[in-house]
């Protein structure tokens, strides 16, 4: 499946999991290997009228992302690492892929080793 359409199914899967109204989805969401180790992590929240909320993904949207992960972007020669995922209410969504250290899983190993 190319990637701009794993993007509409996982835009759609997340909608839909949304149980409650909300104003923005915000996931974040890293998929990396680290020392040696894969490591998976990922925060997902709603905005209702300015307040933050969990949101709780379906295993089919952490699928999708997992075979978001399996393609690069056109003319991409690095794999990303981890991405941020925003929709506003009327739909309308990005993604923002980094290919830098992943900040949370980075933090877990911090102070795992303290």
């Amino acid at each position: 499946m190319e990637m701009i359409e794993l993007q509409n199914q996982f835009a759609a899967r997340v909608a839909r999991a949304a149980k409650s109204a909300w104003d923005e989805i915000r996931i974040h969401y890293e998929n990396a290997e680290v020392e040696g180790v894969p490591r998976e992590v990922y925060t997902s929240t709603f905005l209702l009228n300015g307040t933050k909320q969990e949101l709780k993904l379906p295993l089919e949207a952490i699928d999708l992302l997992v075979q978001l992960k399996q393609s690069k972007p056109q003319g991409q020669a690095e794999e990303w690492v981890w991405l941020e995922f925003f929709m506003d209410k009327t739909g309308q969504y990005k993604f923002d892929y980094k290919y830098d250290n992943p900040p949370l899983i980075m933090q877990q190993l911090k102070y795992a080793k303290q």
